[in-house]
């Protein structure tokens, strides 16, 4: 696993850009709240978004929401946002795991 962020990852982070609030809210566990709070809102999670937060879980750690690393993390995780995630998202998800 990379251990540094991409020069674009970064600009994101510094400019807190939608792309970063993404991920952050993918590891905060707050991927749902966000939906409910904004019925317009209902975009689903994709690949990218899943791949910024695991790297950005390296250097922005959470205990609230998904690990990458713990297969439990992510199962759980799959079943609390199962209507945002694509087949794709799924199985990028679970293939460290395979």
């Amino acid at each position: 696993m990379r251990q540094t962020l991409t020069a674009f990852e970064l600009r994101a982070v510094i400019k807190q850009t939608a792309v970063y609030r993404n991920a952050r809210a993918i590891l905060d566990g707050e991927w749902a709240a966000r939906a409910e709070e904004n019925p317009l809102f209902q975009a689903p999670i994709t690949v990218a978004d899943l791949t910024f937060a695991r790297d950005l879980q390296v250097v922005e750690p959470s205990e609230k929401g998904l690990d990458f690393d713990d297969y439990g993390s992510v199962q759980k995780w799959i079943a609390v946002n199962r209507q945002f995630l694509t087949t794709d998202d799924v199985a990028w998800l679970r293939q460290d795991f395979d």
